[in-house]
């Protein structure tokens, strides 16, 4: 008995990345001027979306985080708690598909 595949996962696009990046970071600038809406939060996501456009800015934002430790070690705790809770979910879809016979890849 073979056990189903899962749909392959979609690709976003570098032009939806970039309208993201620039969406959040007009949303920064207005959180910069309006004082009750939060910007950090906004410019991290522009940040992010940035980094998946341009491999220039991906490069710095890896060396910035290089050079602060403390940001390098939050963000690895966060990516890795986030990738194992991804593994456990597809995990179980898979679980839930095949009729509880346990895939594994490794």
């Amino acid at each position: 008995m073979t056990v189903p595949h899962l749909p392959p996962r979609r690709r976003n696009s570098k032009a939806r990345n970039l309208a993201l990046a620039i969406f959040f970071f007009i949303l920064g600038v207005i959180g910069v001027l309006v004082p009750v809406m939060p910007q950090v939060v906004f410019f991290v996501m522009s940040a992010l979306f940035f980094s998946l456009v341009f491999p220039s800015f991906r490069r710095r934002l890896r060396k910035w985080r290089h050079k602060y430790p403390k940001f390098d070690a939050s963000y690895r705790k966060w990516r890795d708690r986030s990738r194992r809770k991804r593994q456990h979910n597809i995990r179980t879809r898979r679980q839930e598909a095949g009729g509880g016979r346990q895939a594994r890849d490794k």
